[in-house]
């Protein structure tokens, strides 16, 4: 952190900021605020400085959505006629086919976002191969077909999706922690600088 003087003396390298002052703080809501306080600490090197109603508004959820799942099993149909099934189907079918595409350009150009949009993936997959054998006729073969196209395709893909989601995060994990190393490295070389400036200062006449 130090400079050859005039005479072959270090001179001390200048600083962004006064010499008798520390470094200033970062203001609030900085990426490096959020990685320290996810980051710092063993117990707490996997968890995300989310809001506290994020947590509530899910248990809530959780909590208020099981009477209707209850509800549902008492009272819906085993069979029914269903307007507009093959739009219903074939919506679902474009969008799941739009979610593919867009992890696909995700995947190629290494994007962040890849994560998610694989996780997404995985769970409309599942919802496809389920609805798919569970709306089919036991007649004619259809349900069999739905069963193999489960088991051979879309279930296949949807492990694939989910790995590819974990992998992501798993690395944007790492990333994250390589930086904070770095941050605090950083913040130790300017400390060092510091040292090294003001002790140089009480030197001088």
């Amino acid at each position: 952190m130090t400079l050859p003087g005039e005479h072959g003396h270090p001179r001390p390298r200048p600083l962004p900021f006064p010499r008798d002052e520390p470094p200033p703080d970062l203001p609030s809501g900085t990426p490096v605020e959020a990685l320290g306080a996810a980051l710092v600490g063993a117990r707490r090197a996997d968890r995300l400085p989310l809001p506290r109603w994020i947590g509530a508004l899910a248990v809530g959820s959780l909590v208020g959505f099981l009477p209707w799942l209850v509800y549902l099993g008492f009272t819906l149909p085993s069979k029914v006629r269903a307007e507009h099934y093959d739009l219903a189907w074939l919506g679902f079918d474009c969008a799941m086919w739009s979610v593919l595409a867009l992890l696909a350009f995700c995947a190629l150009r290494r994007h962040a976002a890849t994560g998610p949009v694989a996780a997404v993936a995985s769970m409309m997959l599942v919802v496809d191969a389920w609805f798919d054998v569970f709306t089919s006729s036991a007649g004619h073969g259809e349900m069999a077909l739905a069963i193999v196209l489960a088991l051979c395709g879309e279930l296949p893909l949807a492990i694939l999706c989910g790995w590819a989601a974990v992998h992501a995060e798993r690395i944007r994990t790492r990333a994250y922690r390589s930086l904070h190393i770095r941050w605090e490295r950083a913040v130790r070389a300017a400390d060092d600088a510091i040292a090294i400036n003001r002790r140089q200062a009480a030197r001088r006449p």
